[in-house]
């Protein structure tokens, strides 16, 4: 390939204005004082990536650098203002298909040969990593092979492994450095779990070496490149403690660290990713035998990795979310930058919360001072946590806190406030009759420019907005609780919003850090749709005898993050009630109609009935009483309940976790198959990631449509007959999966969104 490389003796003050490129990714200046600096910039792209190009450069860069006499030390840092290098380039990786192991551990082959020739250079030429914004994955490899560090204190400055998140391992020697740099205890965790860490704590576990002011960081990077070449300054050589040298240096050591690192990973992963285990056997190949040996067992691990198909679900959905970072409406006409909230609940206290946190001026109004003031605290508790955690400064702290903007139907101008707002986002009770009222009284005080945006989880957005004057500026915006923590948000569109606000509620959410899914206005939108059918088949099975804790034994072990019983408790059965009543009627309303059947739902009428309204009341299917008790006790009259409901004529108390799964399972993909056959949702990549994010489908199975696409649809159309055969209608395969399954076609939503 043609390389960027030039080389030009420059004076200092040109250094950070006069570099020469070409079509590539790398250009170097030489100081006189004998620093290189070399700077990153990946063409056609807003973040560097580690590409087999820029290791093809690196290649190159470091055979002259080596042969160079006037060189004496190496500055490396990026060009892209407040972004380093971001991570290993995945859509290469996936471009190999299904490539055997082999052929995948090339890649983590280049990418150790170049980072090894790299550190080779450091006694004669030190190289000085000087990082501003993500050093991730692939990037903090390149900076792990440097002799020295420097970062910035910058916010976007964040340092970490994170490829387990895609169910890969860092295959460029970063399971052998790491461990030498920081220590094995903490090198594991941060490789276990994907840890990204700010600056501050960065220098404090001996990541980096200095943190400096981001205008200052190029000059002290080759102030620092110029004392490592003079000697003045060494590599850091980390300080074995006792512990430290017998978990270690010894085997008795060594066995205990990774016999409970195993222990504590098997407990979180359940054995379902395949890339944990395969980290610590890197780790422990490095520390008892030496980075050579370590290398080797790291690339072919790497390679078997990438070929898994957790390792493509996983990147499925890292393809899906980021796809998702672009708005489907295009650019809104106006930016948004008041919001105002109505209610100080849970909801609308989540909403401003990850508003204020974004720069968007909050207005948040309850109908009284005590609603407020709980909705407040929530708030300000959170971010105080955040401050004592520093994740914020204090100016941040202040400075969000300076954003939000209390107001209650007592406070004299809160109709002048709310005047000056560009979108309302409404949190009030569930009852069409409020959301009428709630339309009708802003659209008397705001401006006409003014989105009103409903927080509903299952009512039509259309016939929220049939009241509406301006029904153009009615869109749905369906956060799912708690907001802080869950990061999907459906934008549902009914037929008269106009696309201008549709983009700005997208991009909204975008801001505030949400992933966006863009919905048709169907009773339940997407997830809920899917969820209906669900909680209907954990009742049916309840009904038919099943142990409410099999049903969430077998969940829990085919990767759901809560059983299917518990998860009506935790939702609350109030609520759960409110979702599966919301989707009962004519399928040719948009109902489900058939594909609620197979359950009697009025068992949860007599629930709500004796108060057994799950976790929020103490009881429901399960007993809370004792929050001490890590396994809840099935609740005594949650069982008479399910005695009186008990279905007869079918016994499912002896059946197998693999068929409990699939009765439930498959009850949410017919659904899913439905909203892609009708449009509900725009395509399967957007499917897969909402599953995932809004109800916790096992990431490592990529979400309803990659499920399909590994099992086969020839083999789900013919699990789905066998099903209906014995169950009825609500098994019935869409003909959406009937077509695929005919023409041998996958639904391909683990494939890179497409160049534009």
């Amino acid at each position: 390939m043609q390389s960027a490389l030039k080389l030009a003796r420059r004076p200092a003050a040109a250094l950070s204005r006069r570099g020469v490129r070409n079509a590539g990714s790398l250009t170097m200046d030489v100081h006189p004082s004998g620093v290189a600096l070399i700077k990153i910039d990946c063409p056609n792209a807003k973040q560097n990536t580690m590409s087999k190009e820029l290791l093809e450069e690196f290649e190159e860069i470091t055979s002259r650098i080596e042969k160079d006499a006037a060189v004496k030390a190496v500055v490396l840092m990026s060009s892209k203002p407040g972004s380093f290098v971001a991570g290993a380039d995945i859509k290469q990786i996936a471009a190999l298909g299904d490539a055997p192991p082999e052929v995948l551990a090339e890649a983590s082959g280049m990418g150790q040969a170049a980072l090894d020739k790299l550190e080779s250079m450091q006694k004669s030429k030190p190289w000085v990593a000087a990082i501003d914004g993500p050093a991730l994955g692939g990037g903090l490899e390149i900076a792990l092979a440097c002799s020295h560090r420097v970062a910035t204190s910058s916010p976007k400055t964040i340092l970490g492994l994170p490829e387990v998140m895609l169910g890969l391992l860092p295959g460029a020697g970063g399971t052998q450095r790491l461990p030498r740099l920081v220590g094995a205890q903490t090198a594991i965790q941060m490789m276990l779990t994907g840890q990204q860490v700010k600056p501050d704590k960065a220098k404090k576990m001996g990541l980096v070496d200095a943190v400096v002011d981001p205008n200052a960081l190029e000059r002290s990077a080759i102030a620092t490149a110029l004392d490592a070449a003079s000697g003045k300054t060494k590599p850091r050589q980390r300080k074995l403690g006792w512990m430290d040298w017998f978990l270690e240096k010894t085997p008795p050591g060594r066995k205990l660290l990774f016999d409970q690192a195993t222990k504590a990973m098997l407990k979180q992963t359940k054995g379902n990713y395949p890339a944990p285990p395969a980290i610590l056997e890197c780790a422990k190949a490095g520390l008892e035998a030496g980075h050579t040996a370590g290398s080797t067992v790291e690339r072919q691990l790497f390679g078997k990795l990438a070929a898994t198909s957790e390792s493509a679900a996983l990147r499925g959905i890292f393809f899906g979310a980021t796809a998702a970072k672009k708005n489907p409406f295009g650019k809104p006409d106006k930016k948004v930058e008041t919001i105002g909230v109505l209610g100080a609940g849970l909801m609308g206290a989540g909403i401003a919360e990850v508003s204020i946190g974004k720069n968007l001026r909050v207005l948040m109004k309850d109908k009284d001072q005590a609603g407020l003031s709980r909705g407040e605290d929530m708030i300000l508790k959170s971010l105080g946590a955040k401050l004592k955690k520093k994740r914020l400064t204090t100016y941040t702290h202040d400075a969000q806190a300076s954003r939000l903007v209390g107001l209650t139907d007592a406070s004299p101008a809160w109709k002048k406030h709310f005047a000056g707002a560009d979108m309302v986002i409404e949190a009030v009770f569930e009852e069409m009759s409020v959301k009428h009222k709630v339309v009708r009284e802003m659209e008397a005080i705001v401006g006409p420019h003014c989105i009103i945006a409903s927080n509903t989880s299952t009512l039509p957005i259309g016939e929220i907005a049939s009241v509406a004057q301006r029904p153009e500026n009615i869109v749905g915006m369906h956060y799912f609780s708690p907001v802080p923590k869950m990061p999907l948000l459906e934008v549902i569109t009914h037929d008269k919003t106009a696309p201008a606000v549709a983009a700005a509620a997208v991009e909204v959410g975008i801001q505030q850090g949400k992933t966006v899914i863009a919905v048709k206005d169907v009773p339940g939108f997407y997830v809920n749709r899917c969820l209906g059918p669900f909680l209907t088949e954990a009742m049916a099975l309840t009904q038919q005898g099943a142990d409410p804790l099999a049903i969430n034994s077998a969940l829990l072990d085919f990767g759901m993050p809560v059983g299917g019983v518990t998860l009506c408790d935790e939702v609350g059965i109030d609520v759960s009630r409110h979702v599966v009543n919301n989707l009962i009627g004519d399928q040719a309303k948009g109902y489900l109609g058939v594909r609620m059947e197979g359950a009697d739902l009025r068992m949860l009428d007599r629930f709500v009935e004796e108060g057994l309204l799950g976790r929020k009341a103490g009881r429901g299917f399960f007993d809370y009483s004792d929050p001490k008790a890590k396994k809840k006790p099935i609740n005594k009259d949650a069982l008479a309940i399910l005695k009186e409901f008990r279905d007869p004529a079918k016994d499912a108390s002896q059946l197998s976790k693999e068929q409990l799964v699939e009765r439930m399972m498959m009850r949410f993909i017919v659904e899913a198959l439905y909203c892609l056959q009708d449009g509900v949702i725009r395509n399967a990549r957007d499917g897969d990631v909402a599953a995932v994010m809004g109800i916790g489908f096992p990431p490592f199975r990529g979400g309803p449509f990659m499920y399909i696409d590994k099992l086969g649809a020839d083999h789900v159309v013919s699990r789905l007959k066998a099903l209906e055969a014995e169950h009825g209608a609500q098994y019935a395969p869409p003909e959406i999966l009937l077509k695929h399954a005919k023409d041998g076609t996958p639904f391909i939503s683990s494939a890179p969104e497409p160049e534009a």
